[in-house]
């Protein structure tokens, strides 16, 4: 009797449907995918206006949450006409051949570096063909009414990525640093 009751018992957990990480869809138009850098001295901003994702979070269930993102590198603003004329070039952007960027994390888990972003979302970063593995802390805050709000922010090199090549590698002309702002608002999916 005992045999069959604890058959019983596995086949049922079996059985169960897999716990997974709740689906989000973002709302473009109260998100932003901004970014800062300095040229010159100066500091200035940027955004990317078109983005999408596919976004399984869930702070109970880190281990099957994902996020896949993908931007649309020709959707680039900076407030300036001279500097928004040059990103398309070769030596920037290259948007003939490269249209797209992509984050898709590879491990999402608690971090205890930073108490403003109490998650990190550790994934590849792809821009203009550069693969390179990056670290997006971020803070997750959702709602019973299934809205959630996510902030993260990460401090990329841009010539790792071959943004800025040629003359324009020189610091002076243009920093580095790239500060990437990611503020998006989202719904439950389905």
């Amino acid at each position: 009797m005992r045999f069959f009751l604890c058959l019983s018992f596995l086949t049922a957990l079996i059985a169960m449907p897999a716990l997974a990480a709740d689906p989000w869809d973002i709302d473009l138009a109260e998100s932003r995918l901004a970014f800062e850098a300095t040229q010159q001295g100066g500091q200035f901003e940027g955004e990317f206006e078109q983005f999408s994702a596919e976004m399984r979070f869930s702070a109970e269930q880190l281990e099957d949450s994902h996020f896949d993102v993908r931007i649309d590198v020709t959707s680039i603003q900076t407030g300036s006409s001279q500097r928004d004329r040059e990103l398309p070039k070769q030596a920037w952007f290259a948007m003939d051949e490269f249209t797209e960027a992509r984050f898709e994390t590879t491990e999402i888990r608690q971090a205890t570096e930073n108490a403003d972003y109490p998650y990190a979302a550790e994934g590849t970063l792809t821009i203009k063909g550069h693969s390179e593995p990056v670290v997006l802390p971020f803070a997750w805050k959702s709602t019973d009414t299934g809205q959630a709000h996510m902030q993260g922010e990460l401090v990329i090199d841009r010539t790792t990525f071959g943004i800025g090549e040629g003359d324009w590698e020189d610091p002076s002309a243009v920093g580095h640093e790239v500060r990437v702002i990611v503020d998006v608002q989202l719904s439950a999916a389905g």
